[in-house]
């Protein structure tokens, strides 16, 4: 793999790894539950909370219950990914999925599991999956899933049709634009990729990486005041990146 595809590699597990754990219970409504579906939801708040030997023994104590309760399953899954139980997670995972099919929600974190596993073929066909359900408010986030491991194959030309149907759903998705300019840049498209990074920019913070990006791109479009700006502002956030000592090798 070379360096540019483990950058790559690194941005997509870390985000991978941040939608898995923003998984949030389902609503509280006012349908009386069962015992089982309390300790589920109790299971995943101590979760979140980082109190997971407590998950582990409400979520044990949910399935004991309630053997067929989907989001029990669902939280357990979630909940071994915690301990790098991929085993555990897999079984888990696709005993809910045995008992609710159609909820995209776990589906989508099942992709994020089998893209973590570099299994991204399979992966890619599960957040499409998601991306294309009735019954999913977020489509944009899981073409940009889509999108993240279909680089990771590599599948540019899929990837790329991905972040682009992402950003129809949400044109102001910083991920997706910043990938679309990173890849326009690589494909020497250097206007579309300066005028990508400029929509991102808009929505997004810089970052080291970011900010390399554009100086690459208007280095090459040859505008040094340009390159100047945003070189000082790398040198002034970013001191110890090694953005910042790529740039300096090519930059004087």
């Amino acid at each position: 793999m070379t360096a540019g595809w483990k950058q790559i590699a690194g941005l997509v597990l870390l985000l991978l790894a941040l939608a898995a754990c923003s998984s949030k219970p389902t609503e509280i409504d006012n349908e009386p539950r069962t015992p089982a579906e309390i300790n589920a939801e109790l299971g995943m708040r101590y979760m979140q909370q980082g109190n997971l030997d407590i998950a582990l023994k409400k979520l044990k104590r949910a399935l004991e219950q309630d053997p067929d309760l989907a989001v029990g399953h669902h939280y357990m899954a979630l909940l071994y990914q915690h301990y790098d139980s991929d085993e555990e997670a897999e079984k888990h995972f696709s005993k809910a999925l045995s008992i609710t099919p159609d909820n995209p929600s776990l589906r989508n974190n099942y992709g994020v599991f089998l893209c973590q596993h570099k299994r991204y073929q399979e992966a890619v066909d599960t957040f499409l999956k998601v991306a294309k359900s009735p019954y999913y408010s977020r489509p944009e986030e899981a073409y940009e899933n889509a999108a993240l491991c279909a680089l990771l194959i590599p599948d540019v030309e899929n990837g790329e049709a991905y972040l682009l149907q992402a950003l129809k759903f949400d044109p102001l998705r910083s991920v997706a634009l910043f990938q679309i300019a990173k890849l326009r840049f690589e494909q020497q498209q250097l206007e579309p990729a300066r005028t990508f990074m400029r929509r991102y920019e808009k929505v997004s913070l810089p970052t080291a990486e970011s900010l390399w990006l554009i100086i690459r791109i208007e280095n090459q479009l040859r505008n040094p005041e340009a390159v100047k700006a945003y070189m000082q502002l790398l040198r002034r956030n970013f001191p110890d990146s090694a953005e910042l000592r790529e740039a300096e090798k090519v930059i004087s």
